[in-house]
């Protein structure tokens, strides 16, 4: 039998990358939280007319949209640590970035989002959302549960996020937020979008 390709000696063992220090500021996120305006979350359904689904045991998560418009130091600054992950790690070909989404999950709401993947949502142009990511914005020490688990498998992989620490993953790859059991967490994701998978 003749292999198709060399192996790779360097592989990442994991279906994730984390960056600690990529330049994200306490003082983007006070600008950021100055204009913030929570709704509670839905999610994709064709059970409803809107296509929205408000079902409390699959998510509870109170979101606000972060305008490209409104924050280009964030959005200057989250670009160079997008391109830095995808060509050190992913290497796909990606073309733009959503607006990000704010999102806070406390424990007297339940705060939690059901396994679900991001990958089968297609842009305006025709795109496919390819690299999904996760900011935690809170110190772990001031909330319990509200893990990042991201499920390869039945077992999952917990994150362990930092405070301002970014988390990309594959956007097809299942994955959830564990119920926040005490306190509140807050984070910004997002998705990063390309060309089909080919």
């Amino acid at each position: 039998m003749y292999p198709l390709t060399p192996g790779q000696d360097n592989v990442p063992q994991m279906p994730y990358m984390k960056v600690l220090e990529w330049g994200f500021t306490p003082k983007m996120l006070e600008n950021i939280e100055a204009n913030i305006t929570l709704q509670k979350a839905g999610y994709l359904s064709d059970e409803t007319e809107e296509g929205l689904g408000h079902d409390n045991t699959i998510r509870s998560t109170d979101i606000d949209w972060i305008d490209t418009r409104m924050y280009p130091d964030f959005y200057e600054t989250l670009s160079k640590v997008i391109h830095y992950t995808n060509s050190s790690f992913f290497k796909y070909a990606i073309t733009d970035l959503e607006p990000c989404q704010y999102g806070v999950y406390a424990a007297d709401k339940e705060g939690h989002y059901a396994t679900h993947t991001d990958g089968m949502f297609k842009g305006p142009n025709g795109t496919v959302r390819k690299i999904s990511f996760s900011i935690l914005l809170t110190d772990p020490k001031e909330f319990e549960g509200g893990d990042l688990l991201l499920q390869p498998d039945f077992k999952g992989i917990e994150t362990d996020l930092q405070k301002y620490e970014i988390c990309f993953f594959p956007s097809w790859l299942p994955h959830k937020v564990t119920p926040v059991t005490k306190g509140v967490r807050k984070s910004i994701v997002g998705w990063v979008h390309g060309p089909d998978f080919v």
